[in-house]
């Protein structure tokens, strides 16, 4: 009883302290303030409008970029290398818990997971789209808009930029969700050798080996040159907390740079990424909270002997659902500093994808990507005023060719369909940034972006039982077209209010069409089948964003006030018609969101005085959103109850993401190295998981601590605890299953361990 008493204290305690700490720094904090350099004097610099030049690649300053994210006219996120490296760095939950308006869950305690900004994804009930990724500027993934997380390793990286909606015009209008930037390390900054090594429970085990050294300068010719490396090979496995979810990947990054005399500079990327992963599938509310680490996809009523012709459907374990696939990507930057305050840079890059997935049928995908990217930015003053001009053009090229077989446990049986499909897209952009006073920066911009989907889909008829391997007989041949275009503008203005803080605001349009995967489903909204090609329109919307941001002269506080609305037409959404999985448009909805977050030094000098790092701290932090999403029309389609059945009702909330999300952190650093950081989740009215809101993945609360010490300058320790009081929920969920089979369950009380050496 006392335990429990003190417990629900413990709990009070820590929920009333975030919701102080946000209140008191203006219930804001973005992670481009929130960090934790605040004895820095150049820190309160980070919201200044001043110009400035970025040299080249090679070595980029940080606080240079922060001052650059400053300039726009939005929201934005910059989680640097000391959030990543002082966490497990296993997922992006681990580095995006404190960044307000961004929603990352794992489905499997591993790397991929639903990802949404503004819920602009919340259709993703498994894989990733709606929000590029990119590696250091460079589009990463398919051209069709599809992309996954895990080759991504995170610990290769220096820092990660998030750019929320359309307001990040070279790098997300052509997403309805935005962007995500990981940055690499490179030999400027990294060490010669590094190592590291995480374990915990459920059998995770990870690893990391890297190195990053710069050349003595040499000449090329009459010309000097200096060049540098990075590499960094790494793996982990784990054996899963449900049943049927054993991971693992191994994974290598690398660069070379070549700095030539002081105006050019050419950078070449590699990436080969193997992964391997069981999917264990999704549970009822019911088979959650009665065995959560079951494996689920469970079907009931289906005979374990037979099945159908086409779809293994009876659970995730039996049917043996699993992706394996290997992906090579190469791409080189080439930057051109050929007058002053100008330059022009060449990105092309090519990546190569095998990928062998059983799942309600067995997959066979080769994907080849080429593609890249041509700019030129010119930052020479207007009429003596400072500004920014910036214009590139983004082709794209996909060929893929997939085949479909009966899945026969895990095993391709007969051929059920055969594709040859061809991705091809273009953007252009340009965007200007002038200060039409030492004060108030107004940008402007606008991208168009064109894409075609056209392929040949073979279909076959198999025959015999549904065990049978023997050939198919080819049923029919369809060949689809179809064409995508928009022009996409954007207006936006940045007032310095303060010398260390800044209003903003934005009007900015985005564009996003269908993937492959969603035209390739098997029925129309109206109920009839698919001919090659779904009925499917591109979805389309203006964001309207308003927000302050800054810290106080002595850094005491920090924060980033944001409220959008954003108006969209055609969302896509995940449907069922006639009980099987599809996708539809919507006629209207609206995305209305206040993201706010704060960090505020509590202490200083608390059991450890001195001046400046000689003493220690005590820090605060908080991060809420609120987000309300909802259906503007009614939503209606085809299927078992008729012609015009109804899929949404005007006023309901889209379904898959929290209406209310509180993250808080108390975190002491004392000046012998050592921290702890207890934490919290709190999603505080649960999910809808259905768009007709009868479904709800219950509330949660979770508490997690973790800690670390900096022994000397060459060994570090990290230690984490999660989910301590053992709380039975869903992170991540499934929207609108025909069985409601939404939850992805989030794994139980955790420990992890791990060790880091430099040289």
């Amino acid at each position: 009883m006392v335990r429990r008493d003190s417990r629900k204290r413990f709990y009070r305690q820590l929920v009333c302290a975030a919701a102080v700490c946000a209140v008191s720094a203006g219930l804001s904090m973005p992670p481009v303030l929130a960090q934790d350099d605040s004895e820095k004097k150049e820190d309160a610099e980070v919201i200044e409008l001043d110009p400035i030049q970025v040299e080249g690649q090679r070595i980029e300053n940080i606080e240079s970029v922060k001052k650059e994210l400053a300039k726009r006219p939005a929201s934005s996120i910059l989680i640097e290398e000391k959030e990543i490296v002082q966490s497990r760095a296993f997922n992006l939950q681990d580095v995006l818990q404190f960044a307000p308006g961004v929603r990352f869950q794992p489905r499997n305690g591993a790397d991929e997971g639903q990802f949404q900004i503004r819920g602009t994804s919340l259709r993703n009930n498994f894989h990733h789209r709606g929000i590029n990724i990119l590696i250091n500027g460079i589009y990463f993934g398919d051209a069709d808009g599809f992309s996954d997380f895990e080759s991504i390793d995170l610990l290769a990286y220096e820092r990660i930029e998030i750019y929320k909606g359309a307001n990040a015009l070279r790098y997300g209008a052509n997403t309805m969700g935005g962007a995500i930037n990981f940055v690499p390390r490179t030999g400027y900054n990294a060490s010669i050798l590094q190592m590291r090594l995480i374990g915990g429970s459920f059998g995770l085990v990870s690893g990391q080996v890297s190195s990053g050294k710069v050349t003595e300068p040499f000449k090329i010719g009459n010309m000097d040159a200096t060049a540098d490396y990075y590499i960094s090979a790494s793996g982990n496995r784990q054996d899963g907390f449900q049943d049927h979810s054993e991971q693992a990947r191994q994974r290598v990054n690398a660069n070379v740079g070549l700095r030539l005399g002081s105006h050019q500079e050419v950078r070449a990327y590699f990436l080969q990424a193997n992964v391997s992963e069981f999917l264990p599938g999704t549970l009822t509310n019911e088979q959650l909270f009665a065995d959560r680490r079951q494996a689920g996809n469970r079907t009931p009523g289906v005979d374990p002997s037979g099945g159908n012709f086409f779809a293994c459907v009876l659970d995730s374990q039996t049917c043996k659902y699993g992706r394996y696939y290997n992906l090579q990507r190469i791409g080189v930057a080439y930057r051109n500093e050929f007058a002053a305050n100008q330059f022009i840079e060449l990105i092309p890059y090519y990546s190569y994808q095998y990928l062998d997935h059983p799942i309600f049928q067995v997959l066979r995908q080769n994907n080849h990507n080429v593609g890249g990217e041509l700019r030129y930015s010119n930052t020479n003053p207007i009429f003596g005023r400072a500004n920014s001009f910036v214009v590139g053009v983004q082709p794209r090229y996909l060929d893929r060719n997939q085949r479909r077989y009966v899945n026969i446990r895990g095993s391709a049986g007969a051929l059920t369909q055969s594709a040859a499909l061809q991705t091809l897209y273009v953007g252009v952009y340009g965007e200007d940034a002038l200060d039409l006073t030492e004060r108030f920066t107004l940008v402007l911009g606008a991208r168009w972006d064109y894409s075609t989907r056209q392929g040949t889909v073979q279909n076959f008829a198999p025959v015999g039982p549904p065990t049978q391997s023997a050939a198919s007989t080819l049923a029919n041949t369809q060949q689809p077209l179809r064409h995508f275009d928009a022009i996409n503008p954007k207006l936006g203005f940045v007032y310095k209010a303060t010398p260390t803080s800044q209003v903003y605001f934005n009007a900015s349009r985005a564009y996003e069409p269908p993937l492959d995967l969603e035209l390739l489903s098997s029925v129309n909204a109206d109920g009839s089948p698919n001919t090659g090609f779904l009925n499917l329109d591109a979805q389309r919307g203006w964001q309207f964003e308003l927000g302050y941001r800054g810290a106080t002269v002595d850094k005491r506080y920090s924060w980033d006030l944001t409220v959008y609305d954003l108006e969209m037409q055609k969302e896509l959404l995940a449907s069922n018609i006639n009980n099987q999985s599809t996708f539809q448009n919507a006629n209207g909805t609206r995305h209305v969101g206040v993201e706010a977050g704060g960090v505020m030094v509590l202490a200083r000098g608390l059991f450890a005085p001195g001046m400046g790092m000689d003493s220690d701290t005590l820090r605060a932090r908080a991060a809420y959103t609120w987000s309300h999403f909802r259906f503007t029309e009614d939503v209606r389609g085809g299927g078992v109850g008729g012609p015009n059945v109804l899929i949404a009702r005007e006023g309901n909330t889209i379904a898959g993401a929290p209406e209310h999300n509180l993250a808080g952190e108390l975190r002491y650093d004392h000046p012998r190295g050592w921290w702890v950081a207890p934490n919290m989740e709190w999603v505080m009215t649960g999910i809808y998981t259905d768009y007709l809101n009868t479904v709800k993945a219950p509330a949660y609360f979770v508490v997690n601590v973790r800690s670390g010490w900096s022994v000397n300058k060459n060994l570090t320790l990290y230690a984490e605890g999660r989910n301590l009081t053992d709380k039975t929920y869903s992170g991540a969920v499934t929207v609108n299953d025909s069985l409601n089979r939404f939850a992805n369950p989030a794994w139980g009380i955790s420990a992890f361990g791990g060790v880091e050496y430099r040289f």
